[in-house]
């Protein structure tokens, strides 16, 4: 089994809790061009992906990655936000494309060049989440929070866009889809 994310910080997170023991390897790499060779994979997951890929051709490409790794009868579960939530739920969203807060905290952030040099001058009391929303271009700093706050792209997906996209694919047969808590997922077979 393996894993990958585009993060590397999230790998070395997980690699630093010992996460990676008896469990996947973890590698960074980007969803439209994951480093396994083709057919070697059972299965596939993609889960809260889907929502920050900006184009339809470039979903598409994602989709057709997943594909392209799995072997003939593999399955591939693909999961993205709705549009449509649930009643109570915190998100709302006005338009299917939209920038929702994304809060980190410091400690999880690459120093910049910028920051070490705030860190090293300042004498004005500020946080290091505030000093970190300072280097970060488009970051705000949550004063209440102490968290350093990002905007991040999100498509939010309608009923029947995940399946009209597995749709369009070849090799792959929907063989289940749905919606469940907040989001649309589909579950493809490989049959090419």
């Amino acid at each position: 089994a393996s894993a990958s994310d585009d993060s590397s910080e999230s790998r070395r997170i997980s690699e630093e809790r010992g996460h990676l023991r008896d469990r996947p390897a973890v590698a960074v790499a980007d969803c439209m061009n994951v480093p396994l060779r083709s057919k070697s994979c059972d299965a596939a997951i993609c889960i809260a992906v889907m929502h920050h890929i900006s184009t339809e051709p470039r979903r598409l490409r994602c989709i057709e990655e997943l594909v392209r790794i799995d072997r003939h009868g593999g399955m591939i579960n693909i999961q993205a936000w709705a549009m449509e939530q649930d009643e109570g739920s915190r998100r709302k969203f006005a338009s299917t494309d939209v920038f929702v807060p994304f809060n980190a905290q410091p400690k999880y952030l690459d120093k910049t060049q910028t920051l070490r040099d705030a860190i090293s001058q300042t004498t004005d009391g500020k946080s290091v989440a505030q000093m970190y929303s300072d280097a970060y271009e488009g970051a705000e700093f949550d004063e209440r929070k102490g968290l350093v706050v990002f905007k991040r792209y999100c498509h939010l997906y309608r009923h029947g866009e995940l399946e009209n996209l597995a749709s369009r694919i070849k090799g792959v047969e929907i063989c289940e889809s749905g919606y469940e808590s907040g989001n649309y997922f589909v579950i493809l077979k490989v049959v090419e």
